[in-house]
């Protein structure tokens, strides 16, 4: 059976990705066990990933208005974890001994380990049609390899790109350009699919690429590039 691929991918020749929010999703039972473990709570997974998704809408916010440089407590290692925490009700010193069990827990396993059941399928039938694939992803640790390894998919990337350990980050236009470079493409050639809109969408679309927003909780009414609910919307698949 023919696949008609989503329109942003017409005579591309790679697709290009993020990888946490994107292609894999932090480990929602251990973070809940964690976060039970501390403070008695525990949360849905549900629950963890639309307050994830609403503080990175908040975040992109606060990163425009301030020129795109880091605050202080993004500098941190898990803050999108201390963040999503804190906006699930937890105060400021449990938020704090939750991360600090998070520690030994990503050190053991990394924590950006899940992979939706879709995503194999996905990159197997953009590889069918001939795309190169490639990873762009701001890390904390240049441990990317170790997260996709964790969900089984590293070994169908044509490249990856490591913030961490190529010394830029989205949304620096550099990061961008350097897997252009090693892909031996033009911008134009390309799309890149994340879940920020501001980190990876318009990013990537500021400096000539196909930016594409995934939007799975449809929280970005306001955005410029194409969104889809899944990936499987690239592959033609509806969400």
């Amino acid at each position: 059976m023919s696949v008609a691929l989503h329109p942003a991918l017409n005579s591309a020749r790679a697709c290009i990705f993020d990888a946490g929010g994107t292609l894999v999703h932090p480990d929602w039972p251990r973070l809940s066990h964690i976060a039970e473990k501390v403070s008695g709570r525990a949360f849905e997974p549900g629950e963890m990933g639309r307050a994830f998704g609403e503080m990175l809408r908040a975040v992109g916010l606060e990163m425009q208005r301030e020129g795109f440089v880091l605050a202080d407590d993004m500098k941190r290692p898990h803050w999108t974890f201390l963040r999503m925490y804190s906006a699930l009700g937890l105060d400021e010193v449990t938020c704090e001994s939750v991360v600090k069990g998070l520690d030994g827990a990503h050190l053991e396993r990394h924590l950006w380990c899940g992979v939706d059941s879709e995503v194999p399928r996905v990159l197997d039938e953009l590889k069918r049609h001939g795309l190169l694939l490639a990873v762009i992803s701001n890390t904390e640790d240049g441990r990317l390899i170790d997260s996709l390894d964790a969900s089984g998919i590293t070994d169908r990337f044509d490249l990856l790109i490591d913030s961490h350990l190529v010394g830029h980050r989205k949304p620096d236009a550099a990061i961008f350009r350097l897997a252009l470079e090693r892909l031996e493409l033009e911008a134009a050639e390309a799309a890149y699919i994340g879940d920020s809109y501001v980190h990876d969408a318009l990013a990537a679309q500021a400096i000539g690429l196909r930016g594409i927003l995934l939007d799975p909780l449809d929280l970005h009414s306001e955005s410029v590039c194409p969104r889809v609910r899944s990936l499987s919307e690239l592959i033609g698949d509806s969400a």
